[in-house]
């Protein structure tokens, strides 16, 4: 806008030369050489008109807040910390939050009902409740025969004339991420995911949940506080342990404690790079990028797992005694929720696969060439993929690790030992 007003007024003048002492330059001080020490930025804008009749040179200069307290937009760390360290030494019923929430109670309300959007999932990808039959002598041989044809066999020749045979690659995945990046088993044992997992809730229910770090240390699973004669909050733990002391070891990082693990940044980085001379992977990029694709979100969320129970120890200051009044916010909650349940999910595609695998079992065996008719299967072991270990008590906010087929394989086969979802 200068240069253009400048060259306006320049040839208005009938400007010509050339040289500094032109008006082109004539906003500098003595229209001659700049001053050694530049231009003013407020000068810039100095009494520059504008159509409308308005002029920039009323503007202020813009000045960057300081943590000084004099600008009350911005943080003030010294009286953030100050007041903090006031409130717990006099105030042990405050609350402090993780996450970016402020003072509400998280609660697992309506729209925390995933179990509808679940069910729409796993209907578009096979009708398993028309096609089963009862594993007894009583259910239909032919049907069952046809059940397992789409669940087991069908997926399972369809990877083998693809990529690989998924089963085998499930398990080099998981047996990867477990002695690279994270031990999936000890990292759950931390986390209640009772209440994490927890996808239905009575909303009518004149009762809520305040999702803790603590239930303060009592026998019971949940510390009620009463609110009025009709309202209670209970305090739920999200950090298992039946002490305050065995919650502090769980919120350690990954690598340390009771639940740690061996792994670390270096270990992923060596897997990484064993990638590229790994035999297994010769002429199979496609194969190679999606074991990487696993890999890199499953180290992403093993980084954010050790941030969030980094922030819990900031909380808490280390001290166990603290550990209830530490509020966990509904984001992280969230959050939380979706990483443990894909790190679930991965875990749980293993044990599946080594069912249907074990010789006592062995559907897809049974199924090769497709015989006329399937008896009842041996159930042995059925009890680590059924009840409590279904598959379906994991949300699906993340179902990424498995595609269509393999979802129909493990839902197909946890459907039917476990007599429905």
């Amino acid at each position: 806008m200068i240069i253009s007003a400048e060259g306006v007024q320049f040839i208005e003048r009938g400007g010509g030369g050339g040289g500094r002492s032109d008006p082109l330059w004539s906003w500098m001080e003595g229209g001659g050489a700049p001053r050694a020490g530049g231009v003013d930025k407020d000068e810039l804008t100095t009494g520059l008109p504008i159509k409308e009749g308005f002029s920039l040179g009323w503007i202020p200069k813009i000045v960057k807040g300081d943590d000084t307290g004099k600008d009350h937009r911005r943080s003030n760390k010294f009286i953030e910390e100050d007041s903090n360290d006031f409130t717990d030494k006099y105030f042990k019923s405050k609350q402090c939050s993780i996450g970016t929430g402020a003072g509400g109670i998280t609660m697992f309300g309506s729209n925390e009902l995933i179990g509808t959007s679940r069910t729409v999932k796993l209907s578009g990808i096979y009708d398993f409740s028309g096609n089963v039959t009862d594993n007894t002598t009583s259910g239909d041989a032919t049907k069952r025969l046809k059940y397992f044809m789409d669940c087991v066999y069908y997926p399972v020749y369809r990877s083998q004339r693809g990529m690989e045979d998924f089963r085998l690659t499930k398990k080099q995945m998981y047996s990867d991420v477990k002695n690279h990046i994270i031990d999936i088993e000890l990292c759950l044992k931390r986390f209640n995911t009772g209440v994490l997992f927890n996808t239905t809730s009575d909303i009518t229910a004149d009762e809520s949940k305040r999702i803790s770090l603590s239930n303060l240390d009592t026998k019971d699973a949940e510390y009620k506080l009463k609110v009025d004669d009709k309202n209670t909050v209970a305090y739920v733990s999200i950090i298992t342990g039946t002490k305050n002391a065995d919650k502090m070891k769980n919120i350690q990082p990954l690598n340390k404690g009771e639940n740690g693990d061996n792994s670390s940044d270096q270990t992923y980085r060596d897997l990484i790079s064993r990638m590229d001379k790994d035999e297994r992977y010769k002429n199979k990029d496609a194969l190679k990028q999606t074991h990487l694709n696993v890999y890199t979100k499953v180290y992403g969320y093993r980084k954010r797992i050790d941030e969030i129970l980094s922030m819990m120890r900031t909380q808490t200051k280390n001290d166990s005694s603290l550990l209830y009044t530490v509020r966990v916010d509904e984001t992280i909650i969230q959050e939380l929720r979706t990483i443990l349940a894909y790190l679930a999910i991965i875990q749980r595609t293993d044990v599946i696969i080594k069912f249907e695998e074990s010789p006592v079992v062995g559907i897809y065996t049974k199924l090769s060439p497709p015989p006329q008719a399937l008896p009842p299967l041996n159930d042995s072991g059925s009890n680590n993929i059924t009840g409590a270990n279904s598959i379906f008590k994991i949300p699906l906010d993340d179902d990424t690790y498995n595609t269509i087929d393999e979802r129909r394989y493990l839902y197909g086969i946890t459907y039917y030992f476990n007599g429905g979802p």
